[in-house]
């Protein structure tokens, strides 16, 4: 069964991304450490042997995405508000012939990569879905071995009962369900500081992460 992750990601711009990092960062700083997050979860996935579709929010630089490994294709985000993006996204992969398809946000850079493969290995049902919880109530997987639009119908999101939401909307179908380990957001300053300490633990790896950290001295900042 052929499994495509879907990566869902804003273009880097200043003022755009991590907003909630600033004032702690300069939006400059804050989409430096953007663009680390997206290029760690690039990096990640790569030995998962899945197609990877990078679905980025328009609108989209004229000159195409800097640093984008040949392997990933590059897909504008399209419908009105993420819940019609991601259902847009879903579809066009069904239809595109694969079996399942994963999709993945870009604010859990540390997000461990066996969570992945339980994923995809609780999708191998034809008719299956997956969530991994956030800690904030949100999820940062949500994927699907069949088409169920209604996951995403009249919802609304960036509030504490998104994840519960959902598994409501996932209680009208009847899909099998995984829920998946719940893992954490990188959202505001405290969130990076907790990142932070995991890299220097040794118990996560973000090295494109840690980098531009050391680069910017974050840890005195917060």
């Amino acid at each position: 069964m052929d499994t495509a992750l879907l990566v869902f990601a804003k273009v880097p711009r200043p003022g755009a991304v991590k907003t909630r990092l600033t004032p702690a960062l300069s939006p400059a700083n804050a989409a430096r450490l953007y663009t680390a997050f997206l290029r760690d979860t690039l990096r990640a996935v790569r030995p998962l042997k899945m197609a990877v579709r990078l679905y980025v929010a328009p609108p989209l630089p004229d000159n195409g995405f800097e640093g984008l490994p040949n392997d990933v294709s590059l897909h504008p985000q399209s419908g009105d508000g993420l819940g019609a993006r991601m259902r847009t996204a879903f579809a066009d992969t069904l239809r595109a012939g694969y079996d399942r398809a994963l999709l993945l946000g870009t604010d859990h850079p540390t997000l461990p990569v066996p969570f992945l493969k339980q994923a995809e290995h609780a999708l191998e049902t034809p008719e299956a879905l997956c969530l991994g919880p956030t800690e904030d109530g949100g999820f940062y997987l949500v994927g699907m071995s069949a088409y169920y639009p209604q996951l995403f119908e009249d919802m609304s999101y960036s509030h504490a009962q998104v994840f519960s939401d959902t598994l409501a909307r996932v209680d009208r179908t009847t899909a099998r369900l995984t829920v998946l380990p719940p893992w954490y957001d990188v959202d505001t300053p405290s969130d990076l500081t907790r990142m932070l300490a995991d890299l220097d633990r040794g118990t996560a790896e973000a090295p494109n992460t840690r980098r531009i950290a050391n680069q910017l001295e974050l840890p005195p900042l917060l």
